[in-house]
């Protein structure tokens, strides 16, 4: 891995507690835009790099804002990527971690709003994933079930987990708990982490509050035996790591938290059965959920062969 350090600004303040970190992999042409709202927010951002072919430019967006940029050479992972940034956090003494996705736009006073919520919240200390409320760019549609929701208390809710964009992990978490999951690769590694926190008394909280817009995939709805279901559009790759990722996370917590495992399960086969009928590349994407099965059952993870 080379890193780069760009100049580094002085936001200082409470924000000074946070390190931000973006993982790209062939970004398009938001991401100078997506970063300078996150490096107007924190004294440190961190651009870590899965081996785009358009590395030049995220080096010059990366140059432009100000923020440091690790360059992988390869595609190692979204989980892997996601330890490098909690290692730099641990070794620079931060106290948050927050993680986005390359075309999150994060809103305006989000760090701060967020640990507004922290500092008022009666159980502050518990509270190891302090998040963004997220909403569905494409349907409008927040993105939890209601079996997702331990607690709503108005300000902020406690949830079962949450996804990676929009978030700040406690960086004290990951000397007690370990970092992000690289087997996994990509898919379901943030809500594998999550469930870990809170096997170990950790809270996630989301603040009702501050919203990320966001997208997973390019949704659209359609009407199935009268019901509402969502298509996420995602490439045979994505689906082969979606199925074989959500049917492990499901498994090792079977008997931690059996509602979630449940709702995961069912999830996966709506989302399944949503690919095969509405989707293009059907043929491609059942052999690819078939594949993920089977590496599943065989226990073979990492990257796709």
């Amino acid at each position: 891995m080379v890193t780069h350090d760009g100049p580094q600004g002085k936001v200082g303040g409470r924000t000074a507690r946070v390190l931000a970190a973006v993982i790209t992999y062939n970004p398009e042409g938001t991401l100078p835009a997506h970063l300078q709202a996150l490096r107007s927010q924190c004294d440190t951002l961190v651009v870590i790099d899965n081996g785009s072919s358009n590395l030049d430019f995220v080096r010059e967006a990366s140059a432009a804002t100000g923020s440091r940029l690790a360059c992988n050479g390869a595609n190692l992972g979204v989980a892997a990527a996601l330890t490098q940034a909690a290692s730099m956090a641990v070794e620079q003494g931060a106290e948050w971690l927050a993680t986005f996705d390359q075309d999150s736009l994060c809103p305006l006073s989000a760090f701060t709003g967020l640990l507004d919520v922290y500092d008022r919240h009666p159980e502050r200390e518990r509270i190891g994933v302090l998040a963004l409320s997220h909403c569905d760019r494409a349907t409008g549609r927040d993105y939890h079930h209601p079996l997702d929701i331990l607690a709503d208390g108005g300000e902020w809710r406690t949830l079962r987990s949450t996804i990676t964009s929009g978030s700040l992990v406690r960086v004290s978490l990951f000397p007690q708990i370990g970092f992000f999951d690289d087997t996994l690769f990509i898919d379901a590694v943030d809500h594998e982490f999550c469930l870990r926190a809170r096997k170990q008394g950790w809270l996630v909280v989301e603040s009702r509050r501050h919203v990320l817009e966001h997208s997973i995939g390019n949704a659209t709805e359609h009407r199935l035996l009268g019901r509402r279901i969502v298509c996420t559009h995602h490439s045979p790759q994505r689906r082969y790591y979606m199925t074989r990722n959500q049917l492990e996370v499901c498994a090792r917590n079977v008997l931690v938290d059996p509602a979630w495992a449940a709702k995961g399960i069912l999830q996966f086969v709506a989302g399944s059965l949503a690919a095969l009928l509405y989707e293009t590349d059907k043929r491609a994407k059942l052999g690819a959920m078939l594949q993920g099965m089977w590496h599943f059952a065989r226990r073979r993870f990492g990257p796709r062969p």
